[in-house]
């Protein structure tokens, strides 16, 4: 990473086809500067570029599992603790100290945190929000419906993708920040990037910026010829449709995309087209194909080069 904590945008973009070697990073040159300064809306977002060795320090605490515990529950009905071990561990990907496991024993740290939501409920706010039944399951109490549905969509979001251990943790304390406050986060959501043209009958402003994140993300990683190319496979739909193809392709959020309600989107759109990837659409349904359990970018970069 040069100096400065800046960081340098890339894309994987393929020279020939079949990939048969890891594909060359290739530097652009768009509206966007080529370093794009760290982003400051959000404090303690890890990026991309180093970021899993950055997160070696991380820790979570056991208050911000709550909300992503709640949304399991509500997801996959009564649930164990088990279960919760089982769902959290793949929505958080935990790494570093927390992925250690503990002396003499099966659990990690990070899955004795989650034990711990249910045998320190009164003292870590779980038992405000959740029930347990006489085998230990949990259920949601109608505190925690609320708490739930004021904050449902963004953390949906939130396991909707593999993201970091780091982009998760911020991003979830970001939303429990809010609790209470006129102040929300706004997550933009790919399901709003993937179609072109207008937007649907529930458009909202939300929804029209998502379109806008997606034209940016376009110029963004479009080559000095026009072309754009999947992330993963190098496919170039202008290459095989011509005119039809041209700057048709879906973007896949590498890292999370959101800011708080209060922050100015303009300013924004710069920070954000660097946690987004050009995927074609073949490869975007794969990585969310497990939808539980969705691919990293370099996850499938990988199966695909097997």
């Amino acid at each position: 990473m040069p100096d400065g904590g800046r960081r340098t945008p890339l894309l994987y973009a393929a020279r020939a086809r079949p990939m048969t070697s890891s594909p060359k990073p290739v530097l652009f040159r768009g509206i966007f500067p080529l370093f794009v300064g760290s982003l400051d809306i959000l404090p303690g977002i890890f990026y991309n570029t180093g970021s899993r060795k950055r997160e070696v320090l991380l820790r979570v605490e056991e208050k911000t599992l709550i909300l992503p515990a709640l949304y399991v529950i509500r997801r996959d009905g009564a649930v164990t603790t088990t279960d919760l071990i089982r769902e959290l561990t793949a929505a958080f990907h935990p790494t570093g100290e927390d992925a250690v496991v503990l002396s003499g024993r099966r659990d990690t740290k990070f899955s004795q945190k989650v034990r711990n939501l249910k045998s320190h409920r009164e003292l870590n706010g779980m038992a405000a929000y959740t029930v347990l039944d006489a085998e230990g399951r949990y259920a949601l109490t109608p505190d925690g419906e609320n708490y739930l549905k004021e904050n449902e969509e963004q953390i949906a979001y939130l396991f909707s993708n593999s993201f970091t251990y780091g982009d998760v943790i911020a991003a979830v304390e970001s939303i429990q920040s809010t609790q209470g406050k006129k102040r929300r986060v706004i997550v933009y959501s790919e399901d709003d990037m993937v179609s072109e043209g207008a937007a649907s009958a529930r458009e909202t402003i939300v929804k029209q910026r998502s379109q806008r994140l997606r034209a940016a993300a376009i110029q963004y990683y479009r080559q000095p010829d026009g072309r754009l190319y999947c992330a993963v496979c190098g496919f170039c739909f202008a290459d095989h449709y011509e005119d039809i193809g041209r700057d048709y392709i879906e973007i896949h959020h590498e890292n999370p995309v959101y800011q708080y309600s209060d922050e100015g989107f303009d300013t924004y759109i710069a920070d954000a087209v660097v946690k987004m990837k050009p995927l074609c659409a073949n490869c975007h349904r794969m990585i969310h194909r497990d939808r539980k359990h969705p691919l990293t970018v370099e996850e499938l970069r990988e199966l695909y080069r097997e």
